[in-house]
């Protein structure tokens, strides 16, 4: 809750990495910050000293021991008095040499001193509950110490010097603007020129959502940058999922062995794709899917009936419906994650082993398109995809079967040899190929330099606040106003609850938690 800090209280922690370094820096702020950075710093030349704010000072840290005092190392100390500091209290910063122990001891002699161990996030916490910085900034904070790349670091950046709180507060103003125009007609309904026409209502409606809806597409842009893009290699057993994974690593990271049915859990690897962050997961082989989701217990656990349903009859008759024996519980569980996975992928890379379905198949599209009809089934509409004719080296593909096959498969599909680092007359494309390909797809084009992302909770939020106002859209020429006005007041909230304007108990401590100790 957000009243559960005393602020009465003086916490302090180490601010820096858990490892050795360089430099560690040991973070003490309240009302007793001062007086604790006076007991054990002793500057180099202590006669006449004098605590200046904002300076950094020279000296020891005097660490008392059975009576004895002892200096422990040589410091660097500064002082920054409220309300001018990062948490708008008294703070007072220790920056001593990296050592984890050296540190620790620092740390456990400063507690000693009657004051707590900071909570995770609490520095930044405070600074939101003494109006520092707004909720969004806060949230900025921990994303810039987790950026997974350059851009996400930017991006968070923009967030931390207040420019999505200051967008947030102008679309909360013209929600005002509105519900007062609004409240006219009920409180003075003889007021006719005063209140709010339905035309005008309806057009600055339509601009709001209009204008909350760019930052939600923003989010969608910025995902990847922010979160890292899920990438899952998805295909039948024995299709080269493994060796594709190992391709793209340029390491051997998962078993390859001629054994159908190596990896019957997923693996997962961070990467990237010419600077884009991604979690490359290559998954157990799909096989007897219709019997797994209609026998195998835990599908219950991934899925829910509905989309259950929707694998089962997506693949039935195929070479996926499972019409043969049972499979194994940790194949079975393997799979279920791998579908699971699929449902949650960014880009899912579909591969396929060109030589099995040549020999099954001939060189009929048509024929090979209904073998490869069996895994894009198993896809939600909306999941990219890319699929992968493997083993080209030993099955190669024409040009027009090719092109007939993107036909109708709606998605690229690239001839290689997992094994191969170059174009050859049987497969036309490289792993260089397929990452360039796959970043242009999880890349939008359009995403402006100077853009404001919201995060996936602020994305969350907005979409909230866009619901509220295209149900308030529908209702105003049916409905009083008085009634119409409680939906502009939910969206309102909806948007103050990224700022932390609104009661944001159910939420608050939940972002100070994912923060790491000392920040």
């Amino acid at each position: 809750m957000l009243n559960t800090i005393n602020k009465k209280d003086t916490i302090a922690a180490i601010a820096t990495g858990a490892s050795a370094g360089g430099l560690g820096v040991i973070r003490i702020s309240g009302q007793k910050a001062k007086d604790i950075l006076l007991t054990v710093f002793r500057p180099k030349q202590h006669t006449f000293f004098q605590l200046k704010p904002r300076y950094m000072h020279y000296g020891s840290f005097l660490f008392n021991e059975n009576g004895q005092e002892q200096i422990l190392d040589e410091i660097l100390a500064v002082y920054f008095p409220a309300p001018h500091s990062y948490t708008g209290e008294d703070v007072a910063e220790i920056h001593a040499h990296g050592s984890t122990v050296l540190l620790h001891t620092m740390l456990e002699y400063i507690l000693s001193l009657g004051i707590r161990q900071a909570e995770a996030g609490e520095f930044t916490k405070r600074a939101f509950l003494n109006g520092r910085i707004d909720l969004s900034q806060a949230e900025a904070v921990a994303e810039i110490i987790a950026a997974p790349s350059v851009e996400g670091l930017r991006l968070a950046s923009a967030k931390l010097h207040g420019q999505l709180g200051q967008r947030i507060e102008e679309l909360r103003a013209q929600i005002e603007y509105i519900r007062r125009r609004l409240c006219l007609a009920i409180d003075f309904p003889e007021e006719e020129g005063e209140c709010l026409p339905h035309e005008e209502f309806h057009a600055l409606t339509g601009k709001l959502q209009n204008d909350i809806q760019a930052l939600i597409n923003a989010y969608e842009r910025a995902k990847p940058w922010q979160e890292g893009a899920l990438v899952v290699l998805a295909g039948q057993v024995n299709a080269g999922k493994s060796s594709l994974m190992n391709a793209l690593l340029g390491r051997e990271r998962a078993i390859v062995t001629e054994q159908a049915g190596t990896t019957r859990d997923y693996l997962e690897e961070a990467s990237s794709l010419r600077g884009l962050p991604i979690r490359l997961t290559d998954t157990a082989g799909l096989r007897e899917i219709a019997w797994i989701m209609e026998h195998y217990p835990n599908t219950r656990i991934y899925f829910d009936e509905e989309r259950a349903k929707e694998i089962i009859a997506a693949i039935k008759n195929n070479t996926l419906s499972g019409q043969n024996s049972p499979i194994n519980p940790i194949e079975a569980e393997g799979i279920c994650r791998s579908l699971a996975l699929i449902e949650q992928a960014d880009i899912v890379f579909l591969v396929f082993d060109g030589k099995a379905i040549i020999e099954t198949c001939g060189n009929d599209a048509d024929a090979i398109f209904t073998h490869m009809q069996a895994e894009l089934s198993l896809l939600p509409k909306q999941t990219k995809k890319l699929c992968i004719w493997n083993k080209a080296d030993l099955a190669p593909l024409t040009q027009e079967a090719v092109a007939a096959l993107e036909e109708k498969a709606d998605c690229p599909v690239l001839c290689l040899s997992v094994r191969e680092k170059k174009h050859s007359d049987y497969f036309r494309h490289t792993i260089d190929d397929l990452a360039q390909k796959a970043y242009a797809m999880l890349v939008t084009s359009d995403r402006q330099q100077n853009e404001i992302a919201p995060n996936r909770r602020q994305a969350g939020l907005l979409q909230k606040a866009y619901d509220e106002l295209a149900i308030l859209h529908t209702e105003i020429d049916i409905l009083p106003p008085d009634i119409t006005a409680i939906r502009l007041e939910s969206a309102a909230d909806y948007l103050g609850n990224i700022t932390g304007l609104c009661n944001v108990d159910e939420t608050f401590n939940a972002i100070f938690e994912e923060f790491c100790i000392g920040k």
